[in-house]
């Protein structure tokens, strides 16, 4: 799925280059704390947030992000917005929250990160690792 097909499904709107919305996504990280994002995101993925501050971009660098789409009609500030235009990061808005947002894209076929984590004991737990590709 590409991105310009998740943003006719979320109805968000551009904030970058359409020319950026032809990046293919396959993995998807929703979460509001970038601590989580570091943690549980695989390299190359889109985030999904409600977080509109520098720490996202920085993140996003980090974990080579393909995309970030802002929740609940969420805008971050233009210094974000042109800093992302430089790095040619795509940004979206959806007005949708967090949870149906990934709901959404969920019964799409997009997938998140691994399924499971083996704790020191031996057990499953639903906690995702960071998989970088």
């Amino acid at each position: 799925m590409n991105l310009k097909e998740i943003k006719e499904i979320l109805n968000c709107r551009n904030l970058s280059d359409e020319s950026l919305l032809d990046t293919e996504i396959d993995f998807c990280i929703a979460a509001d704390l970038m601590s989580d994002v570091l943690r549980f995101a695989r390299t190359g993925s889109l985030l999904l947030t409600g977080i509109t501050n520098n720490q996202v971009l920085q993140v996003a660098e980090i974990m080579d992000l393909r995309g970030i789409i802002f929740v609940r009609g969420k805008e971050p500030d233009k210094e974000i917005i042109a800093q992302a235009k430089e790095r040619k990061l795509p940004l979206l808005i959806t007005e949708n929250l967090l949870f149906d947002a990934c709901g959404i894209l969920f019964s799409r076929g997009l997938k998140g990160g691994k399924t499971r984590l083996q704790e020191k004991n031996g057990s499953t737990s639903n906690i995702q690792p960071v998989v970088h590709d």
